[in-house]
């Protein structure tokens, strides 16, 4: 009986201990952790739900995308393979790209419907490596934002602590331009259209290592059309989610250029 009793309370402990970690404590260790990260492997997808309508017609689009990747910091590499297919009311239409950034040269390999592909250069500042670094994207959003504790869950059998984010929407617009989703000049426009940000990350409680992001975000834009007399009103409403998730953190990578990537037309930035 006295066996079963210490039991019940060691595991009484361990889960108060494991419950008494806060939201910011885990988000600052997060942050901390995240600057160990040499190699990952990377998978993210992409959805884009884009709808223009007026007082009587809407007419709907779609994009998504799968990505699969891998970053080597120390030796300044990332692997990016992405398949997009966009889909409206007339077509659908799949485009496939592979890149590699190697220290300083982006490589990108187009591959279009009609089966033809090729390669081109272009050299790149560091911008490029924060635009690319989806580790510093995911711990960028937790420095922007509020946080909260949500149960915990498992990602591919890791336990994980699970944060809601509530990003201040300035300082997000902010990120989405150092990220490279948008240009400073539609800073003020884009202030006004985002409507809706929703964030959770997934961090892993043995290492604290963020290995999990969705993101939902809705932008609406109303717009005016004028043909000679004829005046339209029409709004535009986008809907995007993502989810990026890291694996096989700090394991061993080998991301080669492939010997056609060699011949690249360079395209000056």
């Amino acid at each position: 009986m006295r066996v079963i009793l210490v039991v019940v309370l060691v595991c009484a402990l361990l889960i108060l201990c494991t419950q008494s970690i806060s939201p910011e404590e885990i988000r600052q260790k997060a942050i901390e952790s995240s600057k160990n990260i040499e190699t990952c492997r990377f998978k993210m997808t992409m959805k884009a739900e884009i709808s223009f309508s007026n007082d009587s017609k809407v007419v709907r689009s779609s994009m998504i995308s799968n990505v699969n990747g891998a970053y080597d910091f120390a030796n300044r590499r990332v692997y990016m393979k992405m398949v997009s297919t966009m889909s409206s009311p007339e077509e659908s239409l799949q485009i496939e790209s592979e890149s590699y950034l190697m220290n300083d040269t982006m490589y990108m390999k187009m591959k279009f419907p009609n089966g033809t592909c090729r390669w081109v250069k272009t050299e790149v500042k560091d911008e490029a490596w924060n635009r690319s670094n989806q580790i510093k994207q995911q711990v960028d959003l937790l420095k922007i934002s509020e946080v909260e504790r949500l149960p915990d869950e498992r990602v591919n059998g890791t336990d994980c602590y699970v944060l809601e984010l509530k990003p201040d929407l300035d300082r997000f617009v902010e990120y989405m331009v150092k990220s490279g989703q948008e240009t400073p000049q539609n800073v003020s426009l884009l202030k006004d259209m985002l409507k809706e940000v929703k964030v959770r990350e997934w961090i892993a409680k043995d290492t604290f290592y963020p290995i999990k992001t969705e993101m939902r975000m809705v932008i609406e834009m109303p717009m005016s059309l004028s043909i000679g007399s004829l005046k339209r009103s029409l709004s535009m409403r986008q809907v995007m989610n993502m989810t990026i998730e890291l694996y096989d953190i700090n394991e061993p990578v080998n991301i080669e250029l492939p010997s056609d990537a060699e011949s690249a037309i360079l395209i000056q930035s």
